[in-house]
């Protein structure tokens, strides 16, 4: 039977694990990230029922097992994280909420701030709709902690509030019913996705790649050679050691200027040499995520990606 923390996985893994073949050994890395998110679950839980909006809630049904039928048959099986109930419940707010808590590293938890559950990682929107399902309710909240934050601060959180969609939960069960039988009936599915194109399909996060594609080898980037810009590297390592060099005297001559008009201006030459005090303003970003709310601070932090060049030996 597919469980529901599957749903939103390679229906051909889902296939070959049912079936018993054995894949790969488990890596590392992804048995530890598992054991992150069971030690991480409770706390993110508690930090949730404190902060969510319509905090602070009651929270119960932990890890509490749910199942969906169909024609009296049930075809799928999971464990949410837990229920909540608002413990200052607002007239026509939703009596109970499910919560689920997403141990992230800080890759997986940036691009889920950018892009949103549904696109970033659908897996998780999956479960949650057929959990909601599942339960009959109409709101979640998915919370998730960025494992890798810096050790100068609390946890970073991000969460997000996901409403029942009918019309996705009803076509995704008709797509694992269909799956189920192809898997009870021995119906071999076709690779649906290709390592090249796809992180998830390589080893070591998937334990099939050598039987899905079995000779599939990572393809390096291989350099150009351009003999032409050799010259163009040689001048822009030059000039860029000529700035440092100036930039380190530039600094030792501003600290004697700075020494010597502590007190009162001086005059040399033609020069008037005082020091002023301005005032600049600045974002406290470690203070902002402590007193502002995850909605409010996703709108005031503005991610973007930039390039760098990057000159080394071959």
């Amino acid at each position: 039977m597919i469980r529901i923390s599957q749903a939103g996985a390679c229906p051909r893994r889902i296939q070959l694990e049912t079936w018993g073949v054995e894949g790969l050994p488990p890596w590392e890395g992804s048995e530890r990230a598992f054991a992150e998110g069971n030690l991480h679950e409770p706390s993110i839980l508690e930090w949730a029922s404190k902060n969510l909006p319509g905090a602070p809630y009651t929270i119960f049904a932990r890890q509490q097992e749910v199942s969906i039928a169909k024609d009296g048959e049930i075809i799928l099986v999971g464990h949410i994280d837990g229920l909540a109930v608002a413990e200052n419940r607002e007239p026509g707010a939703p009596y109970v909420i499910l919560l689920e808590a997403k141990t992230l590293a800080n890759r997986g938890f940036q691009e889920l701030r950018e892009k949103g559950i549904k696109e970033a990682h659908p897996q998780y929107y999956t479960q949650v709709q057929l959990y909601l399902h599942a339960l009959g309710l109409k709101k979640a909240y998915l919370v998730a902690r960025n494992k890798e934050t810096p050790k100068t601060r609390m946890w970073d959180h991000y969460y997000e509030l996901i409403t029942y969609d009918k019309d996705f939960v009803e076509a995704e069960i008709k797509r694992l019913v269909e799956l189920n039988e192809k898997i009870e009936n021995h119906i071999e599915i076709d690779p649906p996705f290709n390592p090249d194109e796809n992180w998830q399909c390589r080893r070591p996060w998937c334990p099939y790649t050598h039987i899905c594609h079995p000779n599939w080898r990572k393809q390096e980037a291989q350099a150009v050679e351009r003999e032409d810009l050799l010259d163009v590297i040689t001048e822009y390592n030059e000039i860029s050691e000529q700035i440092r060099q100036l930039e380190e005297r530039q600094k030792e001559l501003k600290e004697q200027l700075l020494m010597s008009a502590q007190e009162k201006p001086i005059q040399a030459g033609g020069w008037l040499i005082k020091v002023e005090e301005r005032r600049q303003e600045r974002f406290d970003t470690k203070l902002a995520r402590q007193e502002l709310s995850q909605e409010l601070l996703q709108k005031l932090l503005k991610i973007s990606t930039y390039k760098v060049l990057k000159i080394e030996e071959a």
